[in-house]
């Protein structure tokens, strides 16, 4: 936090492109798409601590990625010129119709996807990346060992589940995706994980207090099926599964609550539990609802310390959005990330491109979109479209 004078004029000149980072990047574009992210939701109802405190000292613009057209370019840096479109990522600021960002947090959109596409991969894939790979380190599997890989991703359907449903399939684990009761969502799952990897499943996450006996069940028809060592025909708890070595190995979790202790619970010796999130806070509609808030706050999950000692498992969480301050080591983790999803071309055409759940109007559906989205019922990404912005028709 600088205080001179030059530094002062580059943050308000931030604000009036919509953009929070807190170094003044030089390239603008002109956005025509806008991804949602759960941390929109949060920003906006006060309950995300990163943009509590942008918003303490001023004006404050959510939104974390977005898509379109370079229209000014950086003086400095001639990775991008006048009309090149592009894909983005950004500290805040993507709600609008225009955004600054470092060339470093850009990539050239490609020519087979559409802006929609462009602004629905670079916060949900690192995301999915930086959990399953920096934080829960997860190998990447190439020798057959005597019990499988298992990797259980919550809110496999989504933008983030399904991007780290296919990480984890490509660095050879089995996935048990966890998805909502609708049709759509199992075969969004299916489609994307079966082909990389055939023992893969979904489970459906279903009434929160019997999750646990359902995810033991699911662990252990896998490990029967795919298992060299002895499997038993029931058990008694997920930690006796676990012990046994017959639970899960990675799991990625968003979701707070009962489905948080059960994920906790079935992590086998030397395994990692994700968080990223706690979505099941917030209900669907408009608004906060207080109550529902102030319960689950209160039966929150109580973890002893010693028990990721005694059972040798790990628990990690992250906040993406403080990658921003280490330039180097997002832009390395990106690369990364699309070399695994590329097939190891490192090519961001080559790799799937995003699943689109559905399309809002940036200038008259924003509200309409986020209180969709708190909803509970979308499939891949939600993006605003943003494609009558006056500085791209004009």
């Amino acid at each position: 936090n600088n205080n001179n004078n030059d530094d002062d004029d580059d943050n308000n000149d931030q604000g009036n492109y919509g953009d929070q980072d807190t170094v003044a990047p030089q390239v603008i574009i002109a956005t025509q798409a806008i991804g949602l992210n759960f941390a929109d939701i949060f920003s906006v109802l006060g309950l995300y601590n990163a943009a509590n405190q942008v918003s303490a000292n001023g004006p404050f613009v959510p939104g974390l990625e977005f898509s379109g057209t370079v229209v000014v370019e950086d003086p400095n840096d001639k990775t991008f010129s006048m009309g090149d479109k592009v894909l983005g990522f950004t500290r805040f600021g993507a709600y609008s119709d225009c955004v600054k960002a470092r060339p470093a947090y850009l990539l050239p959109l490609p020519d087979n996807w559409t802006f929609f596409e462009g602004a629905s991969f670079i916060v949900q894939a690192l995301t999915a990346w930086h959990g399953l790979v920096e934080v829960g380190r997860m190998p990447n599997l190439t020798n057959k060992t005597e019990r499988p890989y298992v990797v259980v991703v919550h809110s496999a359907a989504g933008g983030v589940g399904l991007w780290a449903s296919e990480i984890a399939a490509r660095r050879g684990a089995i996935v048990i995706g966890i998805v909502g009761d609708d049709p759509q969502k199992q075969k969004a799952f299916l489609e994307r994980i079966l082909h990389l990897s055939p023992r893969s499943r979904c489970l459906i996450r279903g009434v929160e207090a019997s999750f646990g006996s359902r995810l033991a069940e699911c662990l252990l028809q896998i490990h029967r099926d795919n298992s060299d060592i002895k499997v038993p025909q029931d058990y008694t708890s997920l930690t006796e599964l676990a012990t046994a070595g017959l639970g899960a190995d990675m799991i990625m979790e968003c979701l707070g609550g009962k489905y948080f202790q059960a994920s906790f619970d079935c992590l086998n010796s030397r395994g990692a539990l994700v968080t990223y999130g706690s979505t099941s806070y917030v209900s669907p509609g408009k608004g906060l609802n207080w109550v529902r808030l102030v319960v689950r706050y209160l039966t929150r999950p109580r973890i002893d310390p010693g028990q990721l000692t005694s059972r040798n498992i790990r628990l990690g969480g992250f906040n993406l959005i403080f990658l921003t301050e280490r330039q180097d080591e997002l832009r390395q983790q990106l690369q990364d990330c699309i070399d695994c999803l590329s097939g190891g071309t490192g090519e961001l055409a080559n790799v799937t491109r995003p699943v689109i759940g559905r399309v809002f109007d940036f200038a008259t559906e924003t509200i309409h979109a986020m209180e969709y989205f708190k909803g509970g019922q979308t499939v891949g990404k939600i993006v605003l479209d943003n494609a009558n912005n006056p500085l791209v028709r004009g």
